[in-house]
């Protein structure tokens, strides 16, 4: 198959056996509008009210820390993008390859990883409380874009960390409209200060919410917390087993530890971050009350109270290496006050398979389990009770942390507080009965009652082959597939559930689903492994790759229409 081959017609036709059965060909087809440079994810997929789109580049040639070697990644929007007129676009040349590539309007750079700000900071620059440059981010993933007025705006962006170095750090660009193009003021610009909310782990994708805030996602929380004060993890040598160290995690522990100059808690990581006041005294907020898991990004419903949140896990992990016993959780949140998540009740989804294998096809059914009702400030007390723990503490086959008998009271309804479910959220789930098998449960996204649910992979705990792992103790049951067993595809898919009008997803179907050809590959004229994804104004969805070499020559940017 040519890797310049254009996407016609033919793939609507192609694509139907990847659609639910109430998609059609004349309904709905795949147009590619963009491409990223060689090694690079499509990242910071996110619109203005004018419906201009942002995007950025994350670690071209996979370098995820910038360094004179690296490639820098690109933060920066599609000047002219219009969807009501895009048309497929092929891959660019070889030689063409080192930038973003658009099938419609002009990608249009605002900045560059390593560039330097107007605070005298660089971009991507991770600083230590004491203001210590611990190492540049390549990795730019959240875009947010505030209006000022007058033709001027601020982007925020969030930079995901480096690699196993997983402190990241938000920058603030200021924006004008010069000759009808946004371009940055690189001098009126500057790195936020996390420090107030003890840094930020892993920041991954988010949104700007409806009430003109932007939320950010700490995507890595550390499941074994027993492991977070464990010494190897916070010695000298910072190299994770599997490098040949004797670190026993992937993300590592040490670096927020690093961060803050003391050692680290890890109940002050793996929540939702929202920016309140972006264009005055901005004031950072983690939101305890959303719980603590591998957050990805969120989808916030018109009601401004119900939220479903995606928890960015594998079972690719399951093993003492990188410290994982499950898949991700599908969460909501639902608000006490509208426009107001700090404080709310927490669920988590139970799915029931439909009688089908075929991970096109089949479908679930969903029911919902109360975890429990939180304040932030409520947990937040909960967590710092944890902040003087060291590797002291340390005793082999126990935990200073939140115990696995502790998350059992409480799901036997016997425990003195609600700790557990906010601060353990997917241990108390899965003991609670909800399903913790989606393998990348990654981009969330929604437009009025349809919400958009991105698998980056549909394998490991997802495959009806894998068996189920126990959240406790990790033994694999290979005669028990699981609440969802399907024929793996490793190129993954996009899920879709339309609500009614209590904004409660009772029903998810897969959506789009990408192919795995006869080389392992994936099939160029599908999307592979989503990650970021999106629904524009009017309701088209976009979904943006992170699929690597392997999978797809380049990662691409994909609209369904």
């Amino acid at each position: 198959m040519s890797r310049r081959n254009s996407l016609l017609v033919s793939v609507a036709v192609a694509a139907l056996s990847h659609l639910p059965s109430s998609a059609s060909a004349e309904s709905l087809s795949l147009v590619r509008i963009a491409t990223m440079p060689e090694g690079a994810e499509v990242t910071g997929l996110s619109t203005n009210a004018m419906g201009e789109l942002f995007l950025n580049a994350q670690h071209p040639g996979g370098k995820n820390t910038f360094r004179d070697d690296a490639p820098p990644a690109l933060v920066g929007y599609v000047a002219g993008f219009d969807p009501s007129n895009a048309t497929s676009m092929d891959l660019p040349a070889q030689d063409m390859r080192s930038g973003v590539a658009v099938a419609n309007g002009e990608y249009v750079t605002f900045a560059k990883a390593g560039d330097t700000l107007g605070d005298g900071n660089i971009l991507g620059g991770v600083y230590d409380v004491s203001g210590a440059l611990m190492y540049v981010s390549n990795t730019p993933d959240f875009n947010g874009f505030i209006p000022r007025g007058d033709g001027s705006a601020y982007l925020y962006t969030g930079w995901e960390g480096a690699g196993r170095d997983g402190a990241s750090t938000v920058s603030r660009l200021a924006l004008s409209k010069v000759d009808g193009k946004w371009q940055a003021d690189l001098a009126q610009s500057k790195v936020l200060d996390l420090s107030p909310v003890y840094g930020g782990a892993v920041l991954c994708s988010g949104i700007v919410t409806p009430w003109g805030t932007p939320l950010m996602a700490e995507e890595y929380f550390f499941y074994n917390s027993a492991l977070w004060n464990h010494p190897n993890n916070n010695d000298e040598d910072e190299r994770a087993s599997f490098q040949d160290g004797n670190d026993n995690t992937y993300i590592k522990s040490k670096s927020m530890s690093d961060y803050l100059g003391r050692m680290s808690n890890p109940y002050r990581y793996g929540y939702l971050i929202e920016v309140q006041d972006p264009t005055g005294a901005e004031t950072l907020v983690k939101h305890y009350a959303t719980g603590r898991l591998s957050h990805e990004t969120a989808a916030i419903m018109p009601d401004n109270r119900t939220i479903y949140m995606t928890d960015d896990d594998s079972g690719a992990y399951a093993d003492a290496t990188y410290n994982s016993a499950s898949g991700g959780v599908l969460f909501k949140f639902v608000a006490d006050t509208a426009g107001d998540m700090s404080s709310g009740t927490l669920y988590a989804a139970k799915l029931v398979q439909d009688a089908e294998t075929d991970p096109d096809k089949a479908g679930f059914d969903v029911t919902w389990v109360e975890l429990g009702h939180g304040s932030n400030a409520e947990i937040e007390t909960w967590a710092a009770e944890y902040d003087d723990v060291t590797t002291a503490d340390y005793v082999e086959g126990q935990t200073s942390y939140i115990s696995d008998d502790e998350v059992r009271a409480y799901a036997a309804g016997t425990a003195n507080d609600a700790r557990a479910a906010f601060l353990e959220s997917r241990r108390t789930a899965a003991a609670m009965g909800a399903t913790n098998e989606w393998d990348k449960l990654e981009g969330i996204t929604s437009h009025s009652n349809t919400v958009y649910i991105a698998a980056s992979g549909i394998s490991y705990t997802m495959d009806k082959s894998w068996g189920h792992i126990d959240w406790s103790t990790g033994t694999k049951d290979e005669t028990n597939s699981g609440a969802i067993a399907l024929d793996a595809e490793g190129c993954g898919g996009t899920y879709r559930a339309v609500t009614g009008d209590d904004f409660n997803i009772t029903r998810i179907d897969p959506y789009v689903v990408g192919q795995t050809t006869s080389d392992g590959s994936c099939d160029l004229n599908r999307p592979a492994n989503p990650d970021n994804i999106l629904a524009l104004n009017d309701g088209t969805l976009l979904i943006g790759e992170d699929a690597g070499s392997k999978k797809h020559t380049l990662d691409m940017l994909w609209m369904v229409k």
